[in-house]
């Protein structure tokens, strides 16, 4: 993800924690019903992406963002403000602690 400047994916919430971390904006095209709405519509809330359900919104969404940067960037900030890297050590450690808790 490093090596690109957009990224145009499926709402999961995998993919979607390591573009917040990459500062990468994104263009959701999909989702699994149900499951990942909230992704999209937090997302498109804190301004790291947009929801482009169509290809021709894909393209036209792409397209702006190629011809004004400024959008992109804005884009690429709120990423970066909602970027959590060490969440992942985070929840290890509070696991972690929850079985020492229960092994006393």
């Amino acid at each position: 993800m490093r090596a690109a400047v957009i990224l145009i994916t499926k709402a999961g919430h995998g993919t979607i924690s390591e573009a917040f971390i990459a500062g990468l904006p994104m263009i959701l095209y999909s989702h699994m019903p149900g499951q990942e709405d909230g992704n999209i519509d937090y997302v498109v809330k804190e301004g790291a992406g947009v929801w482009a359900p169509r290809p021709d919104l894909v393209v036209a969404t792409l397209r702006h963002w190629i011809e004004d940067p400024l959008v992109s960037k804005t884009a690429v900030k709120a990423c970066q403000k909602l970027a959590r890297p060490a969440a992942a050590r985070q929840i290890a450690h509070v696991i972690a602690q929850a079985i020492d808790q229960n092994t006393e």
